[in-house]
């Protein structure tokens, strides 16, 4: 393959879009897509760059997109979508895995593309509402001054003195 069949920067099958220029259509690209200008259409391609000048009207789908500029209408980055400080993403976007540095603008719809699969997706636990509560222990000693022989022996049994506990004896001076 000579220089002249790579295209500009000496990338295959590159479809490049300078700063100034306007395309109206759909772009079937086997490798990459460079848009400087404006692309009002759809874009199917495997990698994606989208410059800080940048704008595409319309739906993207690609493998990965580096966006600088601004996306408007629908992308789908299937493998990574990186969301540059300067980029800008209005309407919705699907991806695989997503990065955004800070400044980067993503407004509209967002999902993934990994929760959408039934094989990936693992369902919430469902909680029943209604519930009644759960029994409560209520003594059965209809004089709860008096203490139950249980009650008592668990007591002392936790080293108090005269069937209290230390921590609780009110009458235990130092």
């Amino acid at each position: 393959m000579s220089d002249l069949d790579k295209g500009v920067g000496g990338q295959a099958s590159c479809a490049y879009f300078g700063e100034g220029v306007v395309f109206k259509g759909s772009i079937n690209a086997p490798e990459k897509v460079v848009v400087h200008g404006t692309v009002d259409g759809e874009i199917v391609a495997r990698d994606l760059l989208v410059g800080p000048t940048g704008t595409i009207k319309g739906k993207v789908s690609v493998d990965q997109a580096d966006i600088q500029g601004k996306v408007y209408e629908h992308i789908e980055a299937k493998v990574c979508l990186s969301l540059r400080k300067t980029g800008r993403i209005e309407g919705s976007a699907t991806y695989g895995d997503i990065e955004i540095e800070k400044g980067g603008v993503l407004s509209g719809d967002v999902s993934t593309i990994k929760g959408s699969s039934s094989t990936l997706q693992q369902s919430p636990p469902k909680v029943q509402g209604n519930l009644p509560l759960p029994p409560q222990v209520v003594s059965s000693n209809p004089n709860p001054s008096e203490k139950t022989n249980v009650e008592s022996n668990k007591l002392s049994v936790a080293g108090g003195q005269g069937g209290r506990p230390p921590l609780f004896n009110p009458d235990n001076k130092k």
